[in-house]
């Protein structure tokens, strides 16, 4: 787990999927299917769990933290705490899945007495017997390479920009005590941050005493990691199977024409296909805390929506109402228009007349009407 956690550390582009994904799975809150239809009693019960699951934090409270470590880790805990008649859950708490180990159960199996317990979970991982690993686990390697990327850029600047060298003088071996001083003033005046442009100034008595100073830094060497940069990158996007970068926050030349239309595809495919499972997951569990409780049904995460906007404004306010607009705003809609209905009996009479005068042709001017 540890390894997990300073790849995660230490990776801009790990840490940039796994925080994306983790805000996806919690979602915007946890709602309940057709409430109007539950068990009134039973709805006040979950309810008031969904805003006080424990003494601090809120039901969604703890389920971001769980889907943060089932992202990253594989796998979530939760501690359980048991009312005092052992009857009720009345707690639970997030724990952190790299402070759990598995044990060998005690005598009777399981602790039927204890006041907590640990609830551990997650998704079928191949050759495991006691703990879970993390949907990318084919690409730490590449998250290990962009550790590796970084400290290079940091040694860069740390030295000033300046190249690897052999310095070697002429003028006699030095005792040991004398060697390590020579290294160790070298360094603090030549290496790091603050000392780039300073310069070399040297004295002899003639050139064959002169110090030999021979570069060793391999060439274009930051070209080579900036092709392994896109190379790295690539590879991890594919291990978390996301399909565009800029879904993740990592930006992106390419696209189906727009961005926009990246997104929504991409969001559809990533939701559909990684989000949804931890979903699921996390709602099999929290159905078994809501049984013991008798306030068990159907709820579900209500997803983050992305900017998936296929038309502009103008487009929309062209085909849309204005009320099509508000209600997509959230807005209540607007005071329908009142129709004031006239007396029907002198609407027909006007309409029988109106109708008379019209099959009359010419009317000679001596008749009256």
């Amino acid at each position: 787990p540890q390894f997990l956690i300073d790849l995660y550390y230490n990776s801009s582009t790990q840490a940039a999927i796994i925080n994306a994904t983790a805000e996806m799975i919690a979602g915007e809150e946890l709602v309940i299917e057709d409430e109007s239809e539950r068990d009134l009693e039973a709805v006040v019960r979950l309810k008031k769990f969904f805003a006080e699951c424990n003494s601090n934090e809120t039901l969604h409270e703890v389920l971001k933290k769980i889907a943060f470590d089932f992202k990253l880790q594989g796998a979530f805990a939760l501690n359980i705490v048991w009312s005092q008649d052992r009857t009720q859950i009345a707690e639970i708490y997030h724990i952190g899945v790299e402070k759990i180990r598995a044990e060998k159960p005690n005598e009777l199996g399981k602790d039927r007495t204890s006041p907590n317990q640990i609830l551990y979970a997650g998704l079928y991982s191949p050759n495991m017997n006691a703990y879970y690993t993390p949907d990318y686990v084919a690409a730490n390697n590449w998250a290990l390479v962009d550790q590796r990327i970084a400290e290079f850029h940091l040694n860069n600047i740390s030295n000033g920009f300046a190249g690897s060298f052999m310095l070697n003088f002429a003028n006699g071996v030095p005792t040991q005590e004398e060697r390590l001083q020579i290294e160790n003033s070298l360094a603090a005046k030549f290496t790091g941050a603050d000392n780039a442009g300073k310069f070399i100034l040297t004295f002899s008595d003639d050139k064959t005493r002169t110090p030999d100073i021979t570069a060793i830094t391999p060439s274009d060497l930051d070209k080579q990691y900036l092709a392994l940069q896109e190379l790295l990158v690539q590879n991890i996007l594919t291990g978390h199977r996301v399909t565009s970068p800029i879904l993740m926050g990592i930006k992106s030349d390419t696209g189906l024409g727009n961005n926009a239309d990246e997104l929504n595809s991409a969001a559809n495919f990533y939701s559909n296909t990684v989000v949804k499972p931890f979903q699921e997951q996390i709602l099999k569990v929290l159905k078994k805390i809501f049984t013991v409780n008798n306030m068990d049904m159907p709820v579900r995460f209500e997803q983050l929506k992305p900017i998936t906007t296929r038309f502009t404004n103008q487009d929309l306010s062209a085909v849309m109402t204005q009320d099509e607009i508000r209600e997509e705003l959230g807005l209540a809609p607007l005071n329908e228009e009142v129709v004031v209905h006239e007396d029907l009996t002198k609407m027909s009479e006007f309409t029988a007349l109106e109708s008379f005068l019209d099959t009359l042709e010419d009317i000679p001017e001596d008749w009256e009407l």
